[in-house]
Order: structure tokens, then sequence, then C-alpha cells
């Protein structure tokens, strides 16, 4: 028998009809508070079948990288780890059909003065029943399973100055269209949302193309790849200006751009 695990993570909302529980309240909870506080946080379930359905509840970090993709640990650990300032119980829970559970837990800020900057951690919910099986050939079953990763994120006393850099910006030719890829690193100690706006110039100066990603969670020490689709622009030399954008501060760099 072989089992697949399907791990939602670091998105803003899900409502996926093929599970049989769902996240109501996001997944990604962010918080914010002083030396000491304590946070009270919920995650919302909804058991959208007409069974049984029984979750489990674990802790896990998440490592993330400027050379690797993030990976998820239940051993290993970073020095931004909030996972020993987590209160909650890691138990198994059996909700009814069409039941709604809260699940409460609370953040325990340690009282040193010092702390400063973002810290999380991650909530695992493994849903026990399989949501969706097949029978393949020579009878092999696939058991496809869900697991949510809920980050929850605290930031910790004063907000540093946005501090963002462009550490590479290279076009991507191998997946068939053109894409400028670019690798933004936070140098400071707070998670930002960083969103993208790309121009591009002609010869003539005139403004031919522009546009803009989503927004998205850089961690603090860390770095994150964005992409955008230049596939509509024809062959020849360009000048851009290329803009990251957070907490409404600014961070720009010229590119010269050869499309061949």
């Amino acid at each position: 028998m072989k089992k697949i695990y399907l791990i939602i993570a670091l998105s803003l909302f899900v409502n996926l009809t093929y599970s049989s529980v769902i996240v109501t309240n996001g997944l990604t909870h962010v918080y914010s508070g002083m030396s000491g506080t304590q946070i009270q946080g919920e995650i919302i379930l909804l058991n959208n079948s007409d069974e049984e359905q029984t979750v489990f509840f674990s802790l896990n970090e998440a490592i993330f990288s400027c050379a690797e993709n993030r990976t998820f640990s239940a051993t290993q650990s970073h020095l931004k780890s909030s996972l020993k300032w987590f209160d909650g119980s890691l138990m198994d829970k059996v909700l009814s059909p069409k039941e709604k559970y809260t699940y409460k837990f609370t953040i325990n800020i340690p009282k040193d003065q010092a702390i400063r900057g973002t810290f999380w951690n991650m909530l695992m919910i493994d849903i026990a029943k399989p949501i969706k099986k097949e029978k393949l050939a020579q009878n092999i079953g696939l058991n496809t399973k869900m697991r949510y990763a809920i980050a929850l994120i605290t930031n910790v006393n004063s907000l540093d100055e946005v501090s963002l850099d462009f550490q590479k910006i290279e076009i991507d030719k191998t997946t068939g269209n053109k894409n400028l890829t670019i690798k933004i690193a936070n140098q400071h100690s707070f998670i930002e949302g960083v969103k993208l706006s790309l121009e591009v110039y002609d010869a003539e100066g005139k403004n031919i193309f522009q546009k803009t990603t989503i927004r998205g969670l850089v961690f603090p020490g860390f770095c994150k790849d964005y992409t955008i689709d230049i596939s509509e622009l024809p062959k020849g030399n360009y000048e851009c200006l290329l803009v990251a954008d957070s907490r409404e501060k600014f961070v720009g760099t010229n590119v010269s751009l050869t499309i061949d």
C-alpha cells in the first residue's frame, strides 16, 4: 500500500472540495506582542463530510534557506523558533459529521526584553481518513491523505526598518515561457510581506510593459523567489525598473534586459 501526503501550507485561505475536513480561518496566523505577553489563538476546523473524521495535532519547524526549498521537520530547529512558546493540547480529536470545532492555544512570549523580531513554528493537522482511494494496476492501492501546515508567526517588540536586497535577477527559459526570476533577501529581523512591480521601457524610453506579483512572505534572514512572465516582450534590449514593496516602503533597482 502506497501513501501520499498532500501538504498545504502558508496560504491565506483554503476551501478544498475534495477534503473531508477544512480549515476555515486560514493557514497563516500572524500575531504581535511585547516581551512577556500571552497571545490567545485558535484554528477553526469544519468536518465537511457525512462521516466521523479523526484529526491529529502535532508541532513542526519550518526550515528556510536562500539555497534550498523550505522544509518541515519534527527534529530540526532554528534560531527563530517559537515552538517552545506554544501551549496547546497535542491530541487526537474525532469530529462528528458537519461539526465545526475550534482548537485553542496560547503563545507565551518570554519575558526577556532583549527578544526582538519574528519567530515561528508550524501546527500540523493530519486527517486520519483518506480523502481519495483508488485501485491501480496490479491491485496496488493509493491512499491520499491530507496534512495541513498552519504557520504560527509572532512579531515580538518594535519593528525594524524594511531592509530588502535583490540577490539575483535572471531570465529563465526552461519552462517554455520567458520568465524573469528574482531572488529577494530579507536582511532584518522581522518577516516582510513583499510585492514586486516591474516596468519595462523600450529604446525610446516608452513604458511598454508593466506587471505586479502577488504579495509573498519573506522570512527574516532568508530569501524568497519571485517569477514574472515576460513572454509577450519581443526580442530586443530594454531598460527596466524593478521595485519591491513592503509596509509601503519601496526598494528599487534598474535592470538592463536583453530578449534573444
